[in-house]
């Protein structure tokens, strides 16, 4: 009897990606900068999962959160990204209908425009 093989290859977790980062900061720490330096090298930011976003499109990801997966994820990453807290993605949804009912006429012309252009 053969034992298949099985994978037990996984993508990273958010918390996977955090420590390596985390691990890479220490170690970047410890490292001394010459005096003939006027400024400290910028360090690079590492953003976690970003390889899983295709490759033209990630030059203008500036951050990833992760939000609990529901039906409402959109407008939880949205409220984070804005510095409110996760669950108050009700008042983005809300703002977000306010917002589309009182510009309707302008975003369905912005939208047809941009679909016969398309076509």
């Amino acid at each position: 009897m053969k034992r298949r093989q099985i994978s037990t290859k996984h993508d990273l977790s958010y918390w996977e990606y955090v420590d390596a980062f985390h691990s890479v900061q220490s170690s970047n720490s410890s490292v001394k900068h010459s005096a003939s330096s006027s400024k400290p090298p910028k360090p690079t930011r590492i953003i976690p999962m970003l390889d899983q976003f295709a490759p033209f499109i990630q030059g203008f990801i500036h951050n990833v959160v992760d939000v609990k997966a529901d039906g409402n994820c959109e407008y939880r990453s949205i409220a984070a990204l804005l510095g409110m807290r996760e669950d108050s993605w009700p008042l983005v949804r809300n703002k977000l209908i306010k917002e589309l009912g009182r510009w309707l006429h302008d975003y369905t012309n912005l939208f047809v425009a941009q679909r016969d252009l398309n076509n």
